[in-house]
């Protein structure tokens, strides 16, 4: 669904633009006959996906034959009007990394509605590769800005995805948005208490969300750094870093944060917070791009997978993990449920490791 705010502008747009984004909305239903396939990603979007991801042209150099997103799909529940006029579930925001549509979280966003949350996955445009609208218009990642941003750049795109995320809030409380995302529904949903997460970039766009919307009662960042006065003002609601191997909380500058901000927000996290480090991980193995690859029996050598980002761990077990962690901090912060995951390492998941 789209999105217009017409009270910003685009950043890094080549045009003066309302500020328009689009998202995506994964919800549980108790019980379904009938399920249907839904591409995983629109037409445009698969064909540019297949030059830049997975051809001997793009970035990555692996080799895969034309319509090769094209094939891919999601599993889902057919379409049906909701019986009660509303859902009452826990509502979860998602932010994707830079240069990275948020349909690469399809299937983590999935994963996680299935345990019992309304899931929303929020583009970027023109700081994610990628944003298609319903009328098969697309935005592209302003490449110049991407080659050559400034600190001032990142705080900018840091900020207009906090800000887009306090918006998708205060639409979803607006029944006419809520009837064409859930259909059926005649009601807003209640947005008072939320959690948000993100991967990267979008995991410093929930933190710095979390800074100006007292609504966010948590949050999650999968890897990356984090930007702006948040790093220094803290947060006193529940926040949780997951890292990449050797993705440590030091103040070496190392490639995983070369701004030591999670060495330098940590004695700043003045309520429940935690680290854990994922073993034989890359920065994109907090996405869907190792399960796309297993479904696609997809097998980079070690070279293409380095330039991908992903290592040789099995995509099911690394959606697995991922996911796993994931729900167990929202059950805590949204269904005050605590997990034993969350309280140290446990023999069903070796590979998390706690950075104490």
């Amino acid at each position: 669904m789209e999105l217009i705010d017409k009270s910003r502008l685009q950043p890094f747009a080549p045009t003066v633009q309302q500020r328009k984004f689009m998202v995506s909305m994964f919800y549980p239903v108790s019980s379904h006959k009938s399920t249907t396939l839904v591409n995983y990603m629109p037409p445009a979007t698969a064909a540019f996906e297949d030059s830049s991801q997975l051809s001997d042209t793009g970035s990555a150099g692996l080799i895969s034959p034309n319509g090769t997103f094209e094939k891919l799909a999601l599993q889902l529940a057919g379409k049906s009007p909701q019986t009660q006029g509303t859902i009452d579930f826990p509502i979860v925001l998602f932010s994707p990394a830079e240069a990275t549509t948020r349909l690469f979280y399809s299937v983590i966003a999935q994963t996680i509605a299935s345990s019992g949350y309304i899931v929303i996955t929020i583009d970027a445009p023109y700081d994610v590769d990628i944003v298609e609208y319903s009328d098969g218009s697309m935005d592209l990642i302003n490449t110049t800005v991407a080659a050559t941003a400034t600190e001032a750049d990142i705080d900018l795109a840091v900020s207009t995805r906090a800000q887009d995320a306090s918006f998708v809030l205060d639409q979803l409380r607006n029944a006419s948005v809520i009837s064409q995302l859930i259909p059926g529904s005649s009601q807003g949903l209640n947005v008072r208490k939320v959690a948000m997460f993100g991967h990267s970039l979008g995991g410093a766009a929930t933190a710095a969300a979390m800074l100006n919307d007292s609504r966010i009662a948590g949050g999650l960042a999968m890897d990356g750094s984090l930007y702006g006065p948040v790093v220094q003002e803290g947060l006193d609601r529940p926040f949780m870093l997951m890292a990449h191997t050797n993705h440590t909380r030091t103040n070496d500058s190392s490639a995983g944060d070369p701004s030591n901000s999670w060495f330098d927000i940590w004695p700043n996290l003045r309520g429940w917070k935690l680290d854990i480090i994922l073993a034989n991980s890359l920065h994109y193995t907090f996405s869907d791009l190792p399960i796309v690859l297993e479904t696609l029996g997809i097998v980079p050598n070690a070279t293409i997978a380095n330039n991908l980002h992903v290592t040789d761990l099995n995509g099911s077990r690394a959606l697995k993990i991922v996911t796993t962690y994931v729900i167990g901090f929202f059950d805590m912060v949204l269904k005050y449920k605590p997990s034993p995951l969350l309280q140290g390492p446990v023999a069903a998941f070796p590979e998390v490791t706690f950075e104490r």
